[in-house]
């Protein structure tokens, strides 16, 4: 196996697109900003995601975004911020039940409580989710990944979601 040598490096310290085409991401840095918990979601999209909030009761997760415009059975690639008591649904690429013009359920792979109003962003398909990274509160170092394999594939750009973060890196391919 032969390394591959031609690895590329995009940054940012706010939310954008941070690799502009197809592209393996091998690894990611971050750093955290002065306080608080941070967080990056990655989406592989052709639009930037879409802010909405999120409870989960059980294993519904109800997320609630104004005229989303989703139909029962769309995919959605999607990211969860966790609630004040630190705790989150699953991230990931799961088909959507809509209930109403400006809600649709998601069925989480595991089971508990988020409060509602938490925060979540999504991408719907052929958009899919890549990535979260999260940093401690204190945390001020940079966090370095090297992701397995080959990395991650995205087939269309990299949007990075940034929460509370200083910065972060994306080594690609």
């Amino acid at each position: 196996m032969t390394m591959q040598t031609d690895v590329l490096q995009g940054r940012l310290n706010e939310s954008g697109w941070i690799v502009s085409s197809a592209c393996r991401i091998k690894a990611v840095a971050l750093r955290n900003a002065a306080s608080g918990t941070g967080r990056v979601f990655m989406f592989d999209a052709a639009s930037a995601p879409v802010a909405a909030t999120y409870a989960r009761s059980t294993t519904t997760v109800t997320v609630t975004a104004t005229a989303h415009g989703l139909k029962t059975g769309d995919y959605v690639g999607i990211g969860y911020v966790p609630d004040g008591s630190n705790r989150s649904a699953t991230c990931g690429q799961f088909p959507i039940t809509k209930t109403g013009a400006d809600t649709f359920t998601i069925t989480d792979p595991n089971t508990g409580t988020v409060s509602s109003s938490t925060v979540c962003y999504y991408v719907p398909a052929p958009g899919r989710w890549l990535y979260v990274r999260g940093v401690s509160d204190g945390d001020t170092y940079i966090n370095y990944e090297l992701l397995p394999g080959e990395g991650i594939r995205a087939k269309q750009q990299v949007y990075a979601q940034i929460n509370n973060l200083a910065s972060v890196s994306v080594y690609y391919g």
